[in-house]
């Protein structure tokens, strides 16, 4: 369904599953906020152990805290997801890392997209998402610590896929939103999970960008009842390397 509102143009999705709408602006081409980056901010890194994927490495910061999250890989070549926090305070170091999640059985080592981590300032929660191949099956995974990363809750699957996929979560108070590239769409699109209970239950799940293009790496934030999305449009022609960016804007309602 489309409407007006304000004067804008805005596309309403309705979830797979539950009430909730998100009302989408229309896709922006340029001019676009610029992409926030999902990627170690300017911190001092943690000390990685031999094993760990330096490249898996993101970091994310509120409330005067730092935590870090990345994958640490076994002799099998699986992995386990590990987080470290570190306090904003002079010669305070990153705390001993802790294990997120160790249930991933799969062989590729370091090759395997990279976690995601928020850290939410007004509930003082810690949220990761990321693709793990445990033995109940391939996908895509949410966990979330209520005690500044000491120890995490039990996986929730966000979607269940084979392909190795990228993911962003972002989280304010009560609502918790992961973007993801859809692990078994014919055509690269993204889609979005959202929970209202600060994770531990996803009650809707939706499709965020078209489906006549190639959408990839997604990253996402909230603000209040805002959701931005940022992502990367690829090129059809598989010898085609050039991208474009693109972003969208929605009211979660």
């Amino acid at each position: 369904m489309r409407r007006t509102a304000g004067g804008l143009l805005f596309t309403v999705v309705l979830a797979a599953c539950g009430g909730e709408a998100v009302q989408w602006s229309d896709i922006v081409y340029s001019g676009a906020p610029p992409e926030p980056l999902d990627a170690p901010a300017e911190t001092v890194e943690p000390s990685l152990a031999a094993g760990a994927c330096r490249a898996s490495l993101r970091i994310a910061s509120a409330g005067g805290d730092s935590f870090a999250t990345w994958w640490q890989v076994r002799q099998d070549s699986s992995v386990m997801l590990m987080v470290s926090r570190a306090e904003r305070e002079p010669g305070v170091a990153w705390s001993p890392p802790v294990i997120a999640d160790s249930t991933d059985h799969g062989v590729r080592g370091c090759g395997r997209p990279a976690p995601a981590i928020a850290a939410d300032a007004v509930s003082g929660y810690v949220h990761l998402a990321y693709f793990a191949e445990p033995t109940s099956g391939a996908g895509l995974f949410f966990a979330h610590s209520m005690d500044s990363a000491a120890s995490f809750h039990s996986p929730v699957p966000i979607v269940y896929g084979e392909n190795p996929s990228r993911v962003s979560v972002a989280a304010e108070g009560d609502r918790v939103a992961v973007a993801y590239e859809d692990p078994n769409a014919g055509q690269p699109l993204i889609g979005i999970a959202l929970s209202a209970t600060m994770g531990h239950i996803f009650e809707n799940r939706l499709n965020a960008t078209s489906d006549n293009g190639r959408a990839r790496q997604p990253v996402v934030r909230l603000a209040g009842d805002s959701i931005r999305l940022w992502w990367r449009e690829y090129s059809p022609s598989p010898t085609v390397n050039a991208t474009r960016p693109m972003y969208r804007a929605g009211r979660w309602d």
